[in-house]
């Protein structure tokens, strides 16, 4: 037997060879249809303990690795009138596969639970998340693979016990099933949309970074004509100095020469006026 198919925390029966397919028979093995989580399409039943099990086994059922459809119960009157195993059914429906052109069924078994069998259990989970290097903490589908075995075991022990108790339970194990389902999609959903923001943010960086390199490019243009500007204010001023000292050189130098020709006219006129004041003789 391969571990795919033993490897549970849930306590099953001995598989049951449901349909034998013969060698030259062409037609597919006939499916299995479900009454209450008992098969009724049975042909060629044999008691016969399986001799081997291989291959995966099918998705969905009690390992609760797929999400699957929640099953409406009947009510609980009509429930009360069941057999356990029917009401163990209907909780954990029995798993079937086929090898070897043979279809083979297991369903969980009946037998009560002792306190030497919670306690293996839960030795037993210890042991499988080791093996199996479950994270202790955040999101591992692992640990929650194994958790959920454990609590279906749990559900089958006290159905047993109590059906009442056990479908209770049922329905928290959905709503809880649900509850943790909704939790993925949401993380899931808000990982898509950091991804999205991160995305978006780096696109907008890259524009903003273009647009940074761009402006630093106008920014070393201006500060090029600022200062060939400056250089040109620079020569004009010292060129304007130069002029305004030259203007001033030259009107220092008419001055000079002007008020000269002024001394020597006043000079003159005295002179004249001198010789117009004297007597004549």
């Amino acid at each position: 037997m391969t571990d795919n198919k033993i490897n549970s925390l849930v306590k099953y029966d001995t598989p049951v060879l449901v349909t034998t397919k013969k060698k030259d028979d062409k037609a597919q093995v006939p499916h299995l249809t479900m009454k209450d989580g008992i098969p009724t399409d049975v042909s060629d039943v044999s008691s016969t303990s399986a001799p081997g099990l291989s291959g995966a086994l099918p998705p969905g059922g009690p390992l609760g690795t797929t999400p699957s459809v929640r099953l409406v119960l009947p009510p609980l009157h009509e429930l009360r009138k069941k057999e356990t195993q029917e009401i163990l059914n209907l909780i954990l429906p029995p798993r079937e596969w086929e090898e070897a052109g043979q279809l083979w069924v297991q369903s969980v078994s009946t037998t009560p639970a002792t306190s030497v069998d919670v306690q293996q259990l839960q030795e037993q989970l210890d042991l499988r998340l080791q093996e199996q290097e479950a994270f202790e903490t955040g999101i591992c589908p692992v640990r929650r693979d194994l958790y959920t075995q454990c609590f279906d075991e749990l559900i089958r022990q006290v159905t047993i016990n109590c059906a009442e108790r056990g479908l209770l339970l049922y329905r928290v194990r959905d709503e809880t099933r649900e509850t943790l389902d909704a939790y993925q999609r949401l993380y899931t959903s808000a990982c898509a949309y950091g991804v999205r923001k991160a995305l978006m943010a780096e696109e907008h960086k890259v524009k903003v970074g273009a647009r940074c390199d761009e402006l630093r490019k106008q920014v070393s243009e201006l500060e090029t004509r600022a200062e060939s500007l400056r250089q040109e204010i620079e020569q004009l001023q010292t060129e304007a100095q130069d002029a305004r000292k030259a203007d001033a050189d030259k009107h220092e130098e008419t001055k000079t020469v002007h008020q000269a020709r002024i001394e020597i006219l006043k000079k003159k006129l005295e002179g004249i006026i001198k010789q117009a004041t004297q007597p004549k003789k």
